[in-house]
């Protein structure tokens, strides 16, 4: 496991000593890095917990939602959690789904890849202590002035933000702006390989910079098991909750499972509890690496050609169903 770099999800909305222990037990693993999701709850609260039971592993928002909070709410709490950390923390930003933002929140989503890059700019003025430098920011989506800005200096000037993509355009986007890149946990090997190789090295290319000064974490979802017909329906569980979203049809389409995802999409508005069941076997595979162990790790290799880091899930499943997995997936790669 020396040069190869994992990091894991913490579970959301548990107690301060819970999530303690789950960094703790990261940390004691050998992991990097765990993440803390925006999904029904915050992503900052427990950060601070996980702060506290650790040294080194690093922390970050994954994903931190980018319209949800002002751009200078997002830089301050960003250097709160550096500042707890003592600079181990990571920014990660991302657009998700229009509904979300739109129908929970109750905040614009219109434009969302020039909506966030405005963001990014903003908030990385503001975390290298140069936002009143800037004096004002007048974009299309944030008009900021920052003549009376004042914050204690961040911890680290250069801390990271890096950005989730799922499609092309926000995978330039990281390029152009982020100093690193998160690949969506539904990316396939091939389309993992294509946009890295090809949009995403351009554009940071383009931006004047060279890949080794970013970072690449991929989301990749893995079921190992011993029975590998029980991986693959497992997996449809996954496939079929990303699948059911419309924004991200044209995504599977790409891959040939345009029709699958408007079934799925159907079968989910309809309430259909074996929604999953409409994911054919193939469709399963493509987008998680399921099969024994074994398998799943020779599925893996390919990934380690452009990944720094790999942040491994199961499926969604319940309770034991979920630990039995967790269990595999660290016997299998932390091991």
């Amino acid at each position: 496991m020396a040069d190869r770099r994992y990091w894991m999800m913490l579970p959301a909305s548990r107690t301060a000593a819970e999530t303690a222990e789950a960094a703790r037990r990261a940390e004691a693993q050998g992991l990097e890095g765990v993440f803390s999701i925006q999904l029904g709850c915050s992503p900052w609260v427990p950060l601070g917990a996980a702060a506290v039971s650790t040294s080194e592993l690093r922390l970050a928002t994954g994903i931190a939602l980018g319209f949800t909070r002002s751009p200078l709410e997002t830089a301050f709490s960003a250097m709160d959690v550096d500042h707890l950390t003592g600079g181990r923390f990571t920014l990660g930003l991302g657009t998700s789904v229009r509904w979300w933002h739109e129908d929970l929140y109750g905040v614009e989503y219109e434009h969302p890849v020039a909506r966030l890059e405005e963001a990014v700019v903003i908030i990385k003025a503001v975390l290298s202590g140069r936002g009143r430098d800037l004096g004002r920011f007048d974009g299309r989506f944030y008009q900021v002035d920052f003549s009376r800005l004042a914050h204690k200096p961040p911890v680290r000037p250069n801390l990271p933000v890096w950005i989730a993509a799922l499609r092309t355009a926000m995978v330039r986007l990281a390029g152009r702006q982020g100093d690193g890149l998160i690949g969506h946990p539904s990316w396939s090997v091939p389309w993992t390989l294509q946009q890295i190789n090809g949009p995403y090295a351009d554009a940071v290319k383009a931006s004047g910079r060279d890949r080794s000064q970013m970072e690449i974490n991929l989301w990749t979802v893995v079921a190992p098991n011993p029975d590998v017909a029980e991986s693959v329906r497992d997996a449809k569980l996954h496939v079929a909750s990303y699948g059911s979203i419309a924004q991200y049809e044209p995504y599977f389409a790409a891959h040939g499972f345009g029709e699958q995802a408007r079934q799925l999409q159907a079968a989910v508005a309809a309430n259909d509890r074996n929604a999953f069941e409409l994911v054919p076997d193939e469709m399963a595979r493509t987008f998680v690496l399921c099969g024994t162990p074994d398998q799943v790790r020779r599925q893996m290799e390919p990934l380690w050609e452009v990944a720094d880091s790999i942040c491994l899930q199961a499926p969604p499943l319940r309770l034991d169903a979920r630990a039995a997995y967790d269990e595999r997936i660290a016997a299998t790669f932390y091991g």
